[in-house]
């Protein structure tokens, strides 16, 4: 069978099922499986809630959630197929009966015969435990059971550890597809496939190479409908933790000779081990937009930091004294996501020439961009030149969003670029670091103007080292 459809059958549980992530990722993105024959004929789908609804209640909030992501792209004959396929179930989280209730309804829709099932936890990760100790409970020895759990996972290393240590009680670890969607998108994955793949690429992006790493991610709205949420976990934890340190460990992370889960995420977890975070209010910067407390569902009170910017450095020799700059915030003047790659200079080199960078772009465009130096005539003239080509892919191309190519790579039983439990513990590691300089206030929350490019302080991170944030 080809690699790009999954194996048969399967049967996929979405608990959280009236939720937002479901509908504004989950759905629409089977139906994108779907479009591109990426399904065996056959598999099944049971969203889980607690609204009580019937399964044609349920098959037009499911349309409707597709038809608002497609939009006019939307194929009738596609989403008629689908829904041939999907079902509903309510039940509570918390009760075993419930549970019981849901598996001989699951034998009801797939029968008794052996089959993957994937259990989707689209839910708050306060519910993980009651879902995670009931799945235990009535599962059967021959079950296939696959569970796909959302970031955050845990709110601090603490947490993570004891939802750690509670998962392996109910199922081995193998089990686990943390899912970080940044690694299912095509840039992200390239970081590590061109290093692989071009034996010049891999070479400068080696330590001794390089001035220094610089990772931006910018957003140009609020925090909208998400306001509850984002103000319990702040920038730090809900993008910067995550995404972004991914993003730094596949940019400095070894290659390693096999190409299989455990050894990617071993070298994942090797360099986000080994980062240091010299905490202080020297090399840690958050700010909050001017209008954030003005957002519906926000505290007048409220500290929570829209905007981070920190100063790495990693405890490895082939990358010591290499600054690693990381910034993210919301309600800034555009939606931009890149991470630069700053190469070291000639020491004869006059000081006006530009570096040498590798630039990896996410957003709005998937590219990766080499500048380079050309001195014309006279030796104090000089010209900047780019080489630049795209790195990613359309859906008019037949490539799937992130969220189906994770959804695809867990029906494969492929983890490569799925997180493991040390990768977590690790990036806990340096967020927690950070988040309690913001609790003990040794941080100033610099407020900045919406639309603007953040909190001004930001420059002076890597101005540290004589260095200044690469604006695409």
């Amino acid at each position: 069978m080809s690699p790009l459809i999954a194996p048969q059958p399967f049967l996929l549980t979405i608990f959280g099922a009236s939720g937002d992530l479901a509908k504004l990722k989950i759905f629409p993105n089977l139906y994108r499986l779907a479009e591109f024959k990426r399904l065996p004929k056959q598999y099944y789908i049971i969203g889980f809630s607690r609204t009580p609804k019937t399964r044609e209640e349920f098959h037009r909030d499911f349309s409707a959630s597709i038809s608002a992501a497609v939009g006019s792209e939307l194929k009738t004959e596609v989403l008629t197929e689908l829904l041939n396929h999907v079902y509903y179930f309510s039940g509570q989280y918390s009760e075993i009966q419930s549970f019981q209730a849901y598996r001989t309804f699951f034998e009801h829709v797939a029968g008794t015969k052996k089959i993957t099932h994937l259990a989707y936890f689209s839910v708050p990760s306060a519910i993980y435990k009651d879902i995670i100790s009931n799945l235990a409970a009535i599962r059967q020895n021959s079950d296939d059971l696959r569970l796909i759990l959302e970031k955050p996972f845990g709110q601090s290393r603490a947490s993570a550890e004891e939802l750690f240590h509670f998962a392996l009680q109910h199922f081995n670890e193998q089990q686990f597809y943390l899912l970080d969607h940044y690694l299912g998108k095509t840039a992200v994955r390239s970081m590590l496939r061109l290093r692989e793949s071009n034996r010049i690429l891999s070479h400068m992006m080696r330590g001794y190479e390089i001035a220094n790493i610089q990772i931006s991610a910018f957003e140009n709205f609020g925090v909208k409908e998400r306001a509850s949420y984002f103000d319990q976990v702040g920038t730090m934890k809900d993008f910067l933790q995550s995404h972004l340190l991914q993003m730094l460990a596949l940019l400095t992370m070894s290659i390693p000779i096999e190409q299989n889960a455990a050894s990617l995420q071993r070298e994942r977890y090797a360099m986000l081990s080994a980062i240091a975070c010299p905490c202080s209010e020297r090399n840690v910067v958050m700010g909050q937009y001017a209008s954030y407390l003005k957002e519906n569902g926000i505290p007048k009170s409220s500290r929570t930091e829209t905007f981070a910017a920190v100063r790495l450095l990693v405890d490895r020799l082939d990358w010591h004294g290499v600054p690693m700059y990381i910034r993210t915030g919301k309600q800034l003047s555009k939606k931009h996501t890149y991470a630069v790659v700053e190469l070291k200079k000639f020491p004869f080199q006059r000081p006006g020439e530009a570096p040498n960078r590798l630039i990896f772009e996410l957003y709005p465009v998937e590219r990766l961009t080499i500048t380079l130096v050309n001195r014309l005539g006279e030796i104090d003239s000089f010209q900047e030149l780019s080489l630049s080509q795209s790195i990613g892919c359309s859906i008019e191309e037949g490539c799937l969003p992130e969220y189906a190519t994770l959804m695809l790579d867990v029906l494969r039983g492929e983890k490569k670029y799925f997180l493991s439990f040390p990768e977590i513990i690790a990036q806990w590691n340096v967020a927690d670091q950070i988040v309690r300089l913001v609790e003990e206030q040794k941080v100033k929350l610099e407020k900045y103007a919406d639309g603007s490019e953040g909190p001004k302080s930001q420059h002076a991170l890597p101005a540290m080292d004589g260095f200044a944030w690469f604006n695409l």
